[in-house]
């Protein structure tokens, strides 16, 4: 029996696109981690917004239950472009990347005349405990040791040298800390004690103190 001409046209085009699609490359999609929380798509659709370069990153249940991050990204620049790509919190980063655009920046306008090209730190997730033995926030991705940053003529302004040194740079990385108090809960300098010669400490945790001179 003559198959009718609608069905066979029907089947030859079902054929030919399937013969297309085999053909063609797939396509590379950039897809949310699933189960998300309404408060966490939301978050990543601010970064968005903010043109934060990020790359959401899955929930690490193999680092376990006391390393692991809410909405983790993977973020190379917020604001300002940072020396190497970090891991923390959506949370956090929104958080940072207020205080960069609203103190940093403007302090270093104040104090050099200029802008910042780069954040400089020395990491933001890492699956540790404090010296004392409770978690560290920076195992909940919501921690970021501050090191410094590059002005935009290339001077880098360093906590490690420049602390305790007398002039502009010294009084701007206190003015930095000092504003990091107003949007974090815990701020840790040199002045704190031997671990943090080297960097500002900041962090989103339960605990509130903010030591600066």
């Amino acid at each position: 029996m003559k198959e009718p001409l609608l069905l066979r046209t029907h089947r030859i085009g079902r054929l030919a696109a399937l013969a297309l699609g085999l053909a063609l490359p797939a396509c590379t999609t950039t897809t949310r981690p699933p189960g998300l929380s309404q408060s966490d798509r939301q978050c990543l659709a601010e970064l968005d917004r903010l043109d934060v370069q990020y790359q959401a990153e899955p929930l690490r249940a193999s680092a376990g239950p006391a390393c692991l991050v809410e909405n983790p990204v993977r973020v190379t620049a917020a604001t300002i472009p940072w020396n190497q790509p970090a891991m923390a919190s959506c949370r956090f980063v929104l958080t940072f990347d207020k205080f960069e655009r609203e103190a940093v920046r403007p302090l270093a306008m104040r104090y050099f005349g200029q802008d910042i090209r780069t954040v400089i730190h020395l990491g933001a997730y890492s699956c540790r405990t404090t010296r004392s033995g409770r978690e560290s926030e920076h195992a909940r991705g919501a921690a970021l040791d501050l090191a410094g940053v590059e002005l935009a003529d290339g001077r880098k302004i360093l906590v490690k040298t420049d602390w305790n040194s007398a002039g502009k740079p010294r009084d701007f990385l206190h003015a930095v800390a000092t504003r990091a108090c107003t949007y974090f809960n815990e701020v840790l300098s040199p002045d704190s004690d031997r671990d943090h010669f080297d960097h500002i400490h900041l962090d989103l945790g339960p605990y509130k103190l903010c030591v600066k001179r």
